[in-house]
């Protein structure tokens, strides 16, 4: 801390690394590497969820596609970036075996749960991927329950990693096939009130998630909802700065 001012705190979610076609996929590269080499070397990051598409630890090196988002990540981390990863619905699985996974081992990020609350600038900042904020509903409660069960994990990294991934390939494009927009904008509104109910009991000061890739930044009388929005579609991030929680997309300029 320089002078008494707290360093900045970044939140990112949603870039969902390895799931467009080449052009976009090499732009949204780029993009990501420019503002992870941009952070302060005293800068807290949280990477709240689906930064891979897909993310499982078989034990040994990632796809090749991935290493120059990890090798920025390193980058970060190596000049005193303190970095925490969340799992998201696509990327759950950074420790699968019984110790650190690659993520923690090679690039120094730090694992933490989800919901997870974090205390900056002196602010309690509940933070979430979102996909289960408020309980998850419906098939999908079954789906996540059996997904990160100890045995479905086990089970999964028996496969060759070549075949894992092609599998989850073919899952998370059929996932996003069957997206429409009254769907997403009634999940975008269960997410926003889960996150005002949880600001009403005054417990915590905000409530950061994303998972929706829906941008919002709402004020209540208790507290800020952020949600991410994505580093697809939209290039948004979190920051909480001289006392602010903001949300800013990357390359609008101040």
């Amino acid at each position: 801390m320089l002078g008494g001012v707290p360093p900045p705190v970044y939140f990112l979610s949603d870039a969902h690394m390895g799931a467009e076609p080449p052009a976009a996929e090499a732009a949204k590269e780029r993009d990501l590497i420019d503002w992870l080499d941009s952070l302060e070397p005293d800068a807290t990051l949280y990477l709240l969820g689906d930064l891979f598409d897909f993310w499982f630890d078989f034990g040994g090196d990632p796809p090749a596609s991935h290493l120059p988002v990890l090798d920025a990540l390193r980058r970060a981390t190596g000049r005193g970036v303190t970095a925490a990863f969340m799992g998201g619905n696509h990327d759950y699985w950074a420790r699968t075996g019984r110790g650190p996974g690659w993520l923690e081992r090679e690039v120094a990020l730090r694992l933490v749960p989800d919901p997870f609350v974090a205390v900056h600038h002196g602010r309690r900042l509940l933070l979430t991927h979102g996909d289960a904020l408020g309980g998850a509903t419906g098939g999908y409660r079954v789906v996540r329950t059996v997904l990160r069960s100890r045995l479905a994990i086990a089970a999964f990294r028996l496969l060759p990693a070549r075949l894992g991934r092609a599998i989850a390939r073919r899952t998370s494009a059929a996932s996003r096939s069957r997206h429409h927009e009254e769907a997403l904008f009634a999940h975008r509104a269960r997410l926003a009130e889960a996150a005002e109910a949880i600001l009403a009991t005054g417990e915590v000061d905000a409530v950061i998630a994303g998972h929706v890739h829906h941008p919002e930044r709402r004020e209540t009388e208790r507290g800020v909802y952020l949600n991410l929005g994505d580093w697809m579609a939209h290039r948004t991030f979190g920051r909480l700065a001289d006392g602010r929680l903001e949300l800013v997309r990357w390359g609008a300029g101040p």
